[in-house]
């Protein structure tokens, strides 16, 4: 399996629905009925961080601080904006699923006789964006020619996983031990990261 993770780029197609009185885009069905604007698409696959060696992380801000404003400042109709961003997140997944196993020396892509195994892979869809049938059809449309097949779990693992995560996170920081990991985030070292605030009853 490979693993990924769509709650965060799912924030921005959140926030983007709710400009129309919608708390989201129910199945993605304003993205379908939308056009992808070119000139967006494109900006929106310049940007920098994509260009990064893995390891490498980003911030919820990232989202909504840059990519938000960025596609809203061109004015464009909500489907249409909707239907560039979806577009965009399936390219960006395509290209980090080949930009990680080739920079990876121990890919098996690297080895042409392995490299088909490789490509018969499924993809773990998680997040809130698990539910946006619209982003699960065209990343299953492109990701197939690859033979990876996504799979997007139960409802409960794709609702719960996250908060598992946190819990998980947070007895490491308890017990202080690393929860932040370099191998993750292409940081200079592991951390422990997080406030711990005890009530005077604990």
């Amino acid at each position: 399996y490979l693993a990924f993770d769509v709650c965060p780029a799912n924030r921005v197609l959140n926030m983007l629905a709710k400009e129309t009185g919608k708390e989201f885009d129910e199945d993605g069905e304003m993205a379908r009925r939308g056009n992808i604007i070119p000139s967006l698409l494109e900006d929106l696959n310049a940007l920098d961080y994509y260009s990064r060696p893995f390891p490498k992380s980003l911030a919820n801000e990232f989202g909504t601080d840059v990519v938000y404003h960025m596609i809203r400042n061109t004015g464009c109709e909500i489907k249409d904006s909707l239907r560039t961003y979806v577009e965009h997140i399936v390219i960006q997944i395509k290209r980090s699923i080949n930009n990680s196993q080739v920079s990876n020396p121990k890919s098996q892509i690297q080895n042409p006789d392995l490299s088909k195994d490789f490509l018969q892979s499924r993809l773990l869809v998680t997040g809130g964006g698990a539910f946006n049938k619209f982003l699960v059809e065209r990343l299953s449309e492109e990701l197939s020619a690859m033979k990876i097949e996504v799979v997007v779990p139960e409802e409960k693992l794709v609702k719960f996983k996250e908060a598992l995560v946190m819990a998980f996170i947070g007895v490491l920081r308890w017990r202080q031990e690393d929860n932040i990991l370099a191998s993750v985030t292409g940081a200079e070292k592991n951390s422990i990261g997080g406030a711990l605030w005890i009530g005077q009853d604990a």
